[in-house]
Formats: C-alpha cells, structure tokens, sequence
C-alpha cells in the first residue's frame, strides 16, 4: 500500500502517512511527539501507528540502520537501536552531550559508546536567542568553560566565530521552558539573572549557591525560584549513579518531627553539618535553609522506633532537647558517651540508650553492595566491604569504633579502614584500584 512502511521499532503493526490518516479521520497530531527523536510534530511528513496512536518523522523513519567512521567514534560502527540497550533501570547517557535518551539511538556493543541522533546528525549552524551572531558546532569534544552554565566539562560545543562566545552543546538545546518537580509552575530559561531581582540574595533553590548574574538560569518569577542549569539538568541524572533506585523515588520534601519546617531535598551539603549525628554532609540531604536545620538522607530515614535484643521494650527515636534527662547518656552497645545534641533510641522504662550507628540494619546498609574487594594503599591483602566490624573494632587510621558500621576489612590481619577514610586516600590519588568507593555504598 502506498504511503505503508513497516518499521523495524515498530513491527507489530504498519505505519502510515498522516497527511493520509489526517484526510480520514481528520484528527489533529500536532501535540505529539516522534517517538525517534522527541521533538514536536509540526508540519513535517509523518508516520502514524493508528492501533497505537504512536508518531514517527518520515526523516526519523529513513535514518540508517548502520553508521560507520562517525566523527566522533571513528573506531567502530554505530548501530540504530529503538532504545535505550540497558536494562529499565538505567537510562541510556549520550557521549556526546551527556544527557539521558530513551529514543532512538546509536550505539556501539564493543564500547557501549551512545549517540542520541541529535548528536548523531547535529546541526551545524545555529541561530540562538541567547547571542547576536550566528554560531557554529565544533563536533570535536572538547573541555572548555561555559559561557551558559559557567562549568567546566567535556563534550561537544557551539562557538561563535566572531567573538569569544563558547557554550555546551547540551545547553545551546535546553528547551525554554521547563518543568521541576514539586513546583507547580513552569520554569523559563533566563540567560542572565533577571535584572528585576538582582537586589535580593537569591540562592538556587536546590544547590543553595550563588548563582553567577552572567549564567543562564531557570526560575519562576512569582514564586521568586531559581535554579542553576546544572542543577536543573543533575537532578535528573544523578540518582542513575550516586544512588539506587530506592534512594532515586525518595521524596523531594519531607516534614520530620525533629523540625518545625518542611525540609527540602538538594544533593549538595557544602561541608553543613548533620543535625542529628554531626558528620559533615558533603553529598545528598535534607535541608531547612533559613533554619540552617541539616539532615543526611540516613538520619532523615531513620525509623521511629526500633526493636534490639538487649531491651525488651521498644525503642523511640530521642531528639533534643532532653529536658527531662539531665544527666549524661551511654550507649549500651558501644559504651561511648552520647553526645547531648545526637539523636538516639532510648528506653525510658530501662533507661538505656543507642547510638543509631551501633544498631545494626538501620539506615540504608542493606542496599550497599557487600563483598566488594578493594585494593588500598601499600595494604599487603584485599580489602572486602562488610557490614559492620566485630564488637570494639576500630578503624586502623582514624580509630572511630565499627560495630554497627560499613568497614572494609583484611580478613588476613584483621585490619579495618571506615569508608569514609577510603574515601580521603581516594580523592588524594594514592589509592590503588577503584577510587570510587560511593558507587558501593549507595
């Protein structure tokens, strides 16, 4: 039949023309979008599944099932495949411009290398609203400052030839209106801070940093929400590597009854320190700015009660202040004195306390890939990550306790390093092996 193509996305059914189905049925498809590339239908000739009211471009429907000697991955052939190749849990991330890509894509099975095919097929020149000359696409990756986001990373560019201007690929495509979870409002891209709002001290609503009056940015006027691009762009892409996906469908806002506030997620802790145990938060937490009220996500979860078998009653999770206790507290487990500002489980009617630490199970320990194997340093033996240290272990660098801890332990010597003293050598160069150690321990 003429204007019929079976496709190999699509082989269930035929696709037809719906310049053709549009004479038939005379619905209109203009509010959908290709399921090859994403983009809207306009007026371009498209293909229509009618059994499963999908849409496909004609353009997107004749791209070659093969690309050999592609600029940027000259080594292999790229082959088109309807989706992402990974399982459903992780999206597919583009080399090019590092965006994630459920559509149509290129992809090389020896070096798991991905194209979406707005890389594969980028258009070369581009008028951008954001600049007053014409600008040019270097397909060449490159590492470079950016003009529109202000960081510095890896991946291709556009380039104005007449002046210095230079930004990301991926930025020069951001769509000008955009959508974040839990505003209700959509958010426009501004391509400088907003001049109306320059008087006021208006960090981004997620990272809680500046953002530079030169960088382009998302926000809500009315609302007075502002966002970094890389935040608004992160947000998507991080649970896909810092965290599982358990932790990635964890609220964006929570009401807890340590704070008389809401507390807002961000994945930026900028040193704050965690307001039920005292560690420096420098990853994913719950936040109450104003307040300066920090949570990390393990003490945000941190059940209501717990149960251990050295009490037989059940036990509250305690936060100060403790005005009906004035003397000191002990944990049982650890024998440690409890900090007076620390949260922890106490039993009234026995009067003992624990740290949460020292109960083993909380927290999110059952998620971390236990078994892991770690080369460290100029240690003689593998290190394996295990789920806690034996009852008074102790790290063999900074002597914090482990029971109830995340460790990796020599079972060779009995030598023990807490994670978060891998973590230092890590960023320090001077371990050996996988440096990292985050990626086990989500």
């Amino acid at each position: 039949m003429e204007g019929e193509l079976k496709h190999f996305s699509h082989e269930k059914h035929p696709l037809i023309l719906a310049t053709q189905l549009q004479q038939d049925d005379q619905k209109p498809i203009h509010s959908s979008v290709c399921y090859g590339c994403q983009k809207p239908i306009l007026e371009e000739p498209t293909y229509k599944c009618s059994e499963c009211n999908i849409f496909l471009h004609k353009t997107c429907a004749e791209l070659p099932r093969e690309m050999l000697h592609h600029p940027l991955h000259l080594d292999h052939p790229l082959k088109l495949l309807p989706n992402s190749p990974y399982p459903k849990d992780r999206s597919c991330l583009c080399d090019a411009c590092r965006q994630p890509w459920n559509s149509f894509v290129y992809h090389c099975y020896r070096c798991n290398f991905d194209l979406d095919i707005l890389c594969a097929f980028p258009q070369g020149k581009l008028e951008h609203p954001s600049h007053e000359h014409l600008l040019t696409l270097v397909q060449r990756i490159a590492s470079f400052a950016c003009d529109a986001c202000g960081t510095k990373e890896e991946q291709q560019s556009y380039i104005c030839t007449a002046c210095t201007f230079w930004i990301h690929r991926s930025c020069a495509l951001l769509p000008t209106i955009n959508h974040r979870k839990p505003h209700q409002h959509p958010l426009s891209l501004a391509y400088c801070f907003p001049i109306e709002y320059r008087r006021y001290e208006i960090p981004c609503d997620i990272c809680f940093k500046k953002i530079p009056f030169q960088n382009w940015l998302y926000y809500c006027g009315p609302c007075r929400y502002f966002v970094h691009l890389k935040c608004m762009t992160n947000d998507r892409i991080l649970p896909l590597y810092t965290f599982d996906v358990k932790c990635a469908l964890l609220p964006s806002t929570i009401d807890h009854k340590a704070h008389e506030h809401s507390l807002v997620q961000t994945y930026r802790g900028d040193g704050n320190k965690c307001n039920s145990c005292g560690n420096v938060v420098r990853s994913f937490l719950y936040a109450c700015e104003p307040c300066g009220f920090y949570l990390n996500y393990e003490c945000a979860l941190l059940p209501e009660s717990v149960n251990h078998r050295w009490d037989k009653h059940t036990l509250p999770l305690s936060f100060p202040p403790f005005s009906d206790r004035p003397d000191e507290f002990y944990c049982e487990i650890c024998e440690e004195e409890i900090h007076p500002r620390r949260w922890h489980y106490h039993c009234r009617e026995c009067d003992q306390s624990f740290h949460p630490r020292c109960i083993p199970g909380l927290g999110v320990t059952r998620n971390c890939n236990f078994g892991r194997i770690l080369e460290f340093g100029r240690h003689p033996h593998p290190l394996k990550l295990v789920r806690e240290g034996e009852y008074r272990s102790t790290c063999d660098s900074c002597h914090e306790r482990m029971y109830g801890n995340r460790v990796f332990k020599c079972e060779t010597c009995q030598f023990y390093i807490c994670i978060k003293c891998v973590a230092r050598v890590a960023d320090s160069g001077k371990v050996v092996g996988p440096a990292k150690i985050s990626e086990w321990c989500v």
